[in-house]
């Protein structure tokens, strides 16, 4: 069992809030219940200005009328480093748990869910709120003036810049590669509409009720407003990263999202090389986590490379 950080429940027990039972921890948090319709979430490595950023977002988040339940911040609670947000709580199970072993094939409900996530998002109301969120965690948001896939070549460009190393380690012509990433992102068309975008849909972020989408949870990784085929390409792609059915339930997620949405896919190869080159050192400076051999792997994909130039296709 996992337990809350002492520095942390004190100041929950200051400000009137008893913590109970871990709901949940990764890269950016701890989640803790406190009480029936409220939890608090315990961040790692945010700065206050992200975590302000965060509350704006969920205003404007809470004015989308999404067709599904969502957090909203309820209180915020400061003390020095130490961030905690109350937020609203979100019910429902998970669609598929995190962390399965041998995680099984898509099936045809969860490939109906997701897509009906999608659907939701893509409807937004949207408003300057939705995108003012950092685009990674100690970045900053997206340039609401300029198109999606222009910022989004943008993001690529500084990305790769800042850490070329790792990818010229595992792909010999990455520097190749990116310069044809950038250029397709570039020349490619803004999407009409713009929708709203989760930008990390896996599975444990969305919670079902009986038979139907009941909420959707941890915004802040590539969320922003822009391309709904953005969103669906990389749904369609972390909905497994590491299982040995993981291409398979992607290629299943990818029929029906084409179908559903009539997308284009061409745009989900050029997608998700941008993303792979965007995340591929997020999660570790030095490349030694599955996140990054996943992105380097998905940059010597050929269905990847076929959304890019003819030389960088072979």
């Amino acid at each position: 069992m996992i337990a809350v950080d002492k520095r942390a429940a004190g100041l929950l027990r200051s400000r009137g809030w008893e913590p109970g039972a871990v709901l949940g921890a990764g890269m950016e948090g701890t989640v803790v219940d406190v009480s029936t319709d409220e939890v608090a979430k315990i961040w790692h490595g945010r700065s206050r200005e992200d975590v302000e950023a965060l509350v704006e977002f969920g205003t404007a988040l809470w004015a989308a009328s999404l067709p599904f339940a969502t957090p909203r911040v309820l209180e915020l609670l400061i003390d020095d480093e130490l961030i905690i947000t109350i937020e609203r709580k979100v019910h429902g199970r998970p669609l598929r748990p995190d962390r399965l072993a041998e995680p099984p094939v898509v099936d045809e409900d969860a490939v109906r869910l997701m897509g009906d996530v999608l659907e939701g998002l893509a409807r937004a109301v949207l408003s300057p709120g939705l995108a003012a969120l950092p685009i990674l965690p100690g970045d900053r948001p997206l340039d609401p003036r300029v198109l999606f896939p222009t910022a989004l070549a943008a993001l690529v460009e500084r990305r790769f810049r800042d850490r070329p190393e790792l990818l010229r380690r595992e792909v010999p012509d990455v520097d190749d590669l990116v310069p044809a990433v950038i250029t397709g992102l570039q020349t490619l068309p803004e999407s009409d509409p713009a929708g709203f975008l989760h930008g990390d849909l896996i599975p444990g972020n969305v919670l079902v009720r009986d038979g139907r989408v009941s909420g959707v949870l941890d915004f802040g990784f590539l969320t922003t407003v822009g391309d709904p085929q953005f969103d669906a390409a990389i749904t369609a792609s972390i909905f497994d990263m590491y299982g040995p059915n993981a291409r398979v339930s992607e290629e299943r997620l990818d029929q029906a999202f084409l179908a559903r949405f009539g997308h284009d896919p061409q745009r989900y190869g050029l997608y998700r090389a941008a993303y792979a080159v965007i995340t591929h050192a997020h999660f570790s400076p030095d490349g030694s986590d599955g996140h990054f051999a996943w992105c380097a792997r998905m940059l010597r994909r050929p269905d990847a490379r076929a959304a890019l130039l003819p030389s960088c296709q072979n």
